[in-house]
């Protein structure tokens, strides 16, 4: 489920020389939702200093190296454009304002994730370094762990949240 406007690709900005300070803006090819996911049209996104140490390498706790073509960042905030197979029943809709977290993703069934504490899962994706960052247009999502905006929140407040 797609609009007519979403364009066929978009711009982001990549880790083009992980270990080193070096990004470059790329075109993409806009994605369209899986199963479960939703597209994101941000608008907006914080900088915070682990996309640094994720960037140069010198975060030692990740497991490998950044790869180059990382797109970076993370607590980005844009409005669901696309919604992919199964979300007919989601808590979010097409033109919701949303934001993606630090943590992108989730496994939902681990001890920390049943406990209510899916900030520690066991096998949490890492926006920006597991998974496609907040320094680009478009970003998917899964539609059950993106976090509404509420409206009196402004945008630029709540990306670096």
């Amino acid at each position: 489920m797609s609009s007519p406007d979403i364009p066929k690709k978009y711009k982001a900005v990549i880790y083009d020389k992980p270990g080193e300070i070096s990004t470059k803006i790329v075109e993409l090819d806009t994605p369209t939702p899986g199963p479960g996911e939703v597209l994101i049209n941000l608008t907006h996104s914080g900088v915070c200093h682990s996309d640094m140490g994720i960037m140069t390498n010198s975060w030692k706790a990740l497991p490998h190296p950044t790869q180059p073509g990382q797109v970076g960042g993370h607590e980005g905030v844009g409005k669901i454009v696309a919604m992919g197979p199964g979300t007919e029943n989601a808590a979010v809709k097409v033109g919701q304002r949303v934001g993606v977290k630090w943590i992108s993703g989730i496994c939902g069934g681990c001890p920390a994730c049943l406990s209510g504490h899916d900030g520690v899962c066991f096998n949490q994706k890492v926006s920006g370094y597991y998974t496609p960052g907040t320094y680009q247009q478009y970003v998917l999502g899964p539609a059950d762990y993106v976090t509404p905006i509420p409206d009196e929140l402004d945008s630029a407040a709540a990306a670096p949240m």
